[in-house]
């Protein structure tokens, strides 16, 4: 048997955090929680099956591949000239050109 991938390693994360929720004292709570986590576990086994899927296909990944994870700090300088501002009017953080919103309150501009 192969490794397990990630999505498999987050599944089984998500399992043993539903066993131990038989510890939560409170019935609410208990019920809450273990809803909110077989919630996840659902959608994690969902995601996995359209990975294996899209690699069944052989076509070309969704994803696209990045040098970098984040965008650098270097590229601050393309910034936003719509409505001759370079802020957001929301929350007045500077805003980036290849965006349609601000990066730090999510408004669309």
């Amino acid at each position: 048997m192969s490794e397990p991938g990630d999505v498999e390693i987050f599944q089984r994360w998500l399992q043993a955090k539903l066993a131990a929720t038989d510890h939560i004292e409170d019935p609410e709570e208990r019920q809450r929680r273990r809803t909110h986590i077989e919630s996840a576990i659902s959608e994690t086994i969902s995601f996995r099956d359209s990975l294996q899927k899209l690699e069944s296909l052989e076509s070309p990944s969704p994803f696209i591949e990045r040098d970098s994870a984040v965008r650098s700090i270097e590229n601050r300088n393309e910034l936003v000239t719509s409505n001759d501002s370079n802020a957001c009017p929301k929350c007045s953080s500077l805003l980036l050109a290849d965006l349609d919103f601000c990066p730090v309150c999510g408004e669309e501009i």
